[in-house]
This record gives structure tokens, sequence and C-alpha cells, in this order.
């Protein structure tokens, strides 16, 4: 760990020296982090490839397989999932955020086993009418695509249009078809996205909230479609308006309510951040609801509300900096990118690296299994306290992608950060 102390001595000398410090890492550290996250983001991506590719004949397998199995027993589709614990929907959302998982990856060019899953994958999206294992069917309703959710895994007919959903895989189809250099998803995203338009107009989004991150999530997934849509493409300045009017209603409810939060909120923030054409009004608005997301997660007082509604300390305490911390790193690790928060950039490290020591499995860490199968290398796990909160004890595959997620945006963070050399022996400024 003397990459990471040295780490905080160097931020410790840069925040001595005024208000608002521009992050640097000791260039050794910064050089090794960077392997270690590269190394663990090519293993995960391989195992998520294959398992999304598990089942012959299908795809978006491998949903989840639980660890007392002697031999492994996938669950493969989201018909299967264990009701009690779980849902279409959410199981829907999870396998949609694994491939987007592997087409946001930076490298997935010059992997072919992950670039050929996520043409075959964005192949189903864009031809299939009914995708089985998904328990989703797409429905055209003057010129839009819906899709239509499963409500339960015995009811073929009870199906209902959910908002995320639509988002996410509008999400997917656009990230995966940028990422295959493949244009034909273009006119398959207009239409998926004015079903959304449909299913979720302005006038609902009041009266069918349910959470703020379940929100957030439709948040996120529409401002990376905006991202990786052309400036001439005939819906982009419809998708514009619909986000920054989303974003106005978010807004409102974040402002209203001290403990809310949400890692899709804080990625969809930096995703927003990244984009052209803003106004300047609009990046300090985004800023500083960026460091608001930042605070509530540290515990600083500036982003905790005061009363009976407010967040009485950080979420990294309650939660446990010791725990599995994919989730909020999700978002953390694109805020860092663009705050450049020197505490910040230490804490997602240091979070980061944990999670890939504790909780990916590899030949020298079996995690919960006496010994770890070599096709779950790659894989990550929760902690048991978690598992034990969901009522399960199973390697999902959202454990896996939260994570990637997480690592290929901390990897694009690191290269906007300066790396120094650093004489260990040298008087350092107090921290």
């Amino acid at each position: 760990m003397q990459g990471l102390v040295l780490f905080a001595l160097v931020a410790g000398v840069v925040l001595a020296r005024g208000r608002a410090p521009r992050a640097v890492l000791e260039a050794s550290f910064k050089e090794r982090i960077q392997e270690v996250l590269n190394g663990s983001a090519t293993s995960a991506a391989e195992h998520l490839a294959t398992r999304l590719d598990s089942k012959p004949g299908h795809l978006f397998a491998g949903y989840e397989v639980e660890f007392r199995d002697r031999h492994l027993e996938w669950l493969h589709g989201c018909l299967d999932v264990v009701t009690s614990r779980d849902s279409v929907e959410n199981c829907i959302l999870r396998q949609l955020q694994a491939l987007t998982a592997l087409c946001d990856l930076q490298g997935l060019r010059y992997n072919e086993q992950v670039r050929k899953t996520a043409e075959k994958h964005l192949e189903v999206l864009l031809k299939e009418q009914m995708l089985a294992l998904l328990g989703m069917s797409v429905q055209k309703v003057s010129g839009a695509s819906i899709l239509l959710v499963q409500k339960q895994p015995a009811n073929s007919a009870d199906v209902d249009a959910s908002p995320a959903v639509q988002a996410s895989a509008l999400m997917a189809l656009v990230r995966c078809g940028e990422a295959v250099s493949n244009k034909e998803h273009l006119n398959d995203a207009e239409a998926w996205f004015q079903g959304l338009n449909m299913i979720y107009a302005e006038s609902v989004w009041n009266k069918s909230f349910t959470t703020f991150h379940r929100a957030a999530i439709t948040w996120e997934s529409l401002a990376v479609t905006a991202l990786h849509i052309p400036k001439h493409s005939s819906f982009r300045d419809q998708l514009e308006e619909y986000i920054r009017d989303f974003e106005v209603f978010l807004r409102q409810a974040w402002e209203a309510h001290g403990d809310f939060w949400s890692f899709s909120s804080a990625r969809a923030l930096a995703v927003r951040w990244s984009s052209k054409g803003l106004r300047k009004q609009q990046r300090k608005l985004l800023k500083r609801w960026a460091q608001e997301h930042v605070d509530r997660f540290l515990g600083r007082s500036s982003g905790i509300k005061a009363g009976p509604e407010g967040v009485s300390e950080g979420i990294l305490a309650r939660i446990g900096g010791n725990r599995y911390t994919c989730g909020p790193l999700q978002g953390l690790a694109s805020l860092a990118g663009i705050l450049k928060d020197a505490e910040l950039i230490q804490v997602v490290l240091q979070l980061m690296e944990k999670d890939i020591l504790r909780y990916q499995l590899s030949d020298s860490n079996p995690g919960p299994f006496r010994s770890a199968p070599p096709e779950l290398f790659g894989a990550f796990f929760r902690d048991g306290e978690q598992m034990n909160l969901e009522s399960r004890q199973s390697l999902r595959v959202d454990d896996t992608a939260m994570c990637l997620i997480a690592i290929s945006h901390l990897i694009e963070t690191l290269q906007s950060i300066r790396g120094v050399n650093v004489d260990p022996t040298a008087e350092q400024g107090e921290l």
C-alpha cells in the first residue's frame, strides 16, 4: 500500500497550496494501479462475454449461479428468476447493463471474443421481436417501438412497458452500434426513443415516480444515448430537450430530499458534463450537482440537508469501506474525472483496488467457493452482508457488470490526472 501513502502525501501538498487543487498522482503508483485496473477489466470483460453467450442457441444468458452448486447450474433466463427476491424487470435491466458494460470498454475493438459477443447481441436487439431469455418483446405503434416486459414468469399475457427498460435498451443499442461500427442501429434508436416518449411523457413523471434511483437509471441511459447519437440525427434535438426537462424534474426531487443519492445520477452528471453544446450556466449547475453527490457520499456538510430528512452521515460510512462498493463507484469514478477532487480520487482508488483484490474471482482468490471454477475467473461477487440482505448466495451478472463499468471509467479518469515523481525522503505538506 506504499503507493497509496505516497499519493496521499502528494495530494496533501497540492491541497495546501490552493483552494481549488488539481489532483496529481505519484508516478509509480499511477503506473501500478493502471496495470491492476487494465488486468481486472480484461478478465471481467472476457468472463461477461462468455457468460452472456453461455447457452447454446440463446443470447442474454448466464444471469445467475448459486454458490452451493457443486457443479455449476446457471439460471439463464429472466423468466426463471426467484420472484421472492427478484423480478423479470430487474433481470432485464441487469442483462442490458452487462451488454453496455462490454460495449463501453475502450479496448473492445482489440478483443475478438468480446467484439463478437457485442455484435451478436446487437443483431438480436435490432432484428428480434421476441427476446425469449429476457422475457421481453417489441411492439410497433405508429412508427414507435415499445418494449413490453412480462411482469410474472408464469403469465405470458401479463405484460407492461417500463421506462427504465426502454431507456436502458436504447442505451445498449446505441452504445454497441457505435462500438462495433454498425450504423444500422440509428433508425431503430429513433423508434425506441419515440416509444419512450409515448410511455413516459412529462405528464406522467411525477405520478409514476417510485424511487430516485429508478428514475436516475432512465436519465443515465438517455445521457449516454445522446452522447453517441450523431448531431445530424433526426431526433437528436428532441432527445436533448427531453433530457433537459427530465433533469429539471430530478433536480427538484434532489433538492427536496437530502437522503436521495444514486450512482446512476452521478454517472449521468459526468456524461452530461462531457456533452458538447451546453451553455455556461448549465455546466455550472451540473458541476454543483456533481459536487453535491460527492458531498453526500463522503458525508461533507455542504451535501447534507438540515432537518429530519437530512443525511446523518455519509453514505460511505453507512455502507462500510470494506464491503463491495462497485455500485457507487460506477458514478464516482466518472465524477472524479470532472471534479479533480483529491480526496474523492483517493477514496475511489482505494475502494476500487479493494474490490478487485477482495471480490474478483481468480485462481488465487476462490471467494465463496472452495475452489473457483476457471470459467468464473474474472467474475465479481458481493459481500456476505449484502447477499444476506438480498436473500441470495449467488453470482449475479450485475455483480460483475457494475465493477467493469466502474473500472472502465476510472481508467479514463486516470488518463486525465498527471503523474509526478516524488522523493519519499522529502518533507511533505500536512494533510
